[in-house]
Formats: structure tokens, C-alpha cells, sequence
């Protein structure tokens, strides 16, 4: 359907809608979408369900998001919690707090600041995350990745006595690619930065390698 045929919808308070192809749809409020829903632009200052999938231009969240299918995005960025219970795909993501995929993410550009949780492969061109909470994927690929932690966490640590917020992954490869607070079996690039709190099985390296001394790796390799 063209974008000039799509209709506006516009949710206040508790609302219940059927899915549907639409132009720009806004949530304050909670929220419920029954099927699949198609629409240029969503944004959202409360909770919504999307009980299908859901394919959009340019989403922003604002509280709480879940598809309980598959989210294809041009961009998505917000912030709060955003839960996707199949695929995540997107050319830019940029947000602040969780994220949790049921599938595989990818992105062109994954920029989070916070936690995320990804239960297959997480591959983006650029990969930025600023941990402020545990993080986990099954494989992180891409060309550019960067993992560290925010200064905020080590107050954290000391105010709830929590256990350090790391991020876990079996491989993580990439061109570049510079870690803090990782736990990795192994991790493969062109240049490559084992930082502070890491702990890596095997690392695989072409041009350089740097680790930093509070870091373990366990194996190191140049190919």
C-alpha cells in the first residue's frame, strides 16, 4: 500500500487495535496490536505488545516494547526495554537500556548503552556498547567492535553487591575489535585490544594483538 493511501492511528490510554498496514502510529498509553503490523513510523511513551511482526521505517520507543514475532526497522532508538521474540534486523540501532532478541540481530549500526541479550548471532558493521548490565549473544561478527563498561557500574557493584556486569559470547570476531569485561572462547580479528576484566580462551590475530594485564588469555595465535 502506498504511504499516501495509509491511515494515522493514534492510541491513548489502554487500547486495542487488530494489526494493519498504516502511515504514523503513536502510543501514550498501553497498547495491544493483535497481528502483524506495517507502517512508515511508531512511536511510543508506555507499553505495547505486538502480538505479530512488525515492519517500520523508524520506531522509538519510550518504556516498554514487545514483538512477539520478528522487528525489521530502518532505524530503532529509544529507551527502556525493547524485547523482540524472533529476528531483529535493522540498518541503525541506537538504544538505551535492554534489548532481547529471541533470534539473531543484525545491524548496520548497533550502538547500546545498557544490556542486551541475544539468543543467536549478533552481527553488525558497527558494533558500540556501553555496559550497564550483563550482556550475552551466542556469536558477535562484524567489521568494527567495541565492548566496554560504564564507570557507573563499579558504583553499582558496590551499592547492591551484585556480581560484575560482563559480557559473555562462545566467538566474537571482527576486524577491529577492542574488549573490556568479556568472556569469550575465542575471539579472532585484524587488530585486536584484550582490555581489563577479560577472560579469553584462543585468540586469533593477523595484524596486532594488545592485552591489558589484568586480562587472561588462554591461548594467542597470528595468522
Amino acid at each position: 500500500m502506498a504511504e499516501e493511501a495509509r491511515r494515522d492511528m493514534r492510541m491513548v490510554g489502554e487500547t486495542a487495535s487488530a494489526g494493519g498496514e498504516y502511515r504514523n502510529v503513536k502510543l501514550v498509553g498501553e497498547g495491544v496490536f493483535s497481528g502483524n503490523v506495517d507502517c512508515v513510523k511508531l512511536s511510543q511513551v508506555g507499553e505495547l505488545e505486538i502480538r505479530g511482526n512488525l515492519r517500520v521505517k523508524e520506531i522509538k520507543v519510550t518504556g516498554e516494547c514487545e514483538v512477539q514475532g520478528r522487528l525489521d526497522a530502518i532505524t530503532a532508538s529509544g529507551r527502556g526495554e525493547l524485547t523482540i521474540r524472533s529476528d531483529l534486523r535493522g540498518e541503525k540501532i541506537r538504544f538505551t537500556g535492554n534489548i532481547e532478541t529471541g533470534g539473531d540481530c543484525e545491524a548496520g549500526v548497533f550502538e547500546v548503552g545498557g544490556a542486551f541479550q541475544v539468543s543467536g548471532l549478533l552481527s553488525a558493521d558497527k558494533l558500540d556498547v556501553k555496559m550497564y548490565g550483563p550482556c550475552k549473544a551466542r556469536e558477535i561478527g562484524g567489521s568494527t567492535l567495541r565492548v566496554r563498561r560504564s564507570r557507573a557500574t563499579k558504583l553499582l557493584d558496590l551499592i547492591k553487591a551484585r556480581e560484575p556486569f560482563v559480557l559473555t559470547a562462545d566467538q566474537i570476531e571482527g576486524d577491529i575489535v577492542e574488549l573490556e569485561h568479556t568472556v569469550a572462547e575465542v575471539v579472532r580479528g585484524n587488530r585486536v585490544a584484550i582490555g581489563p576484566g577479560c577472560r579469553i580462551g584462543r585468540v586469533e590475530y593477523q595484524q596486532s594483538l594488545k592485552t591489558h594485564k589484568s586480562a587472561s588469555v588462554g591461548h594467542s595465535v597470528r595468522r
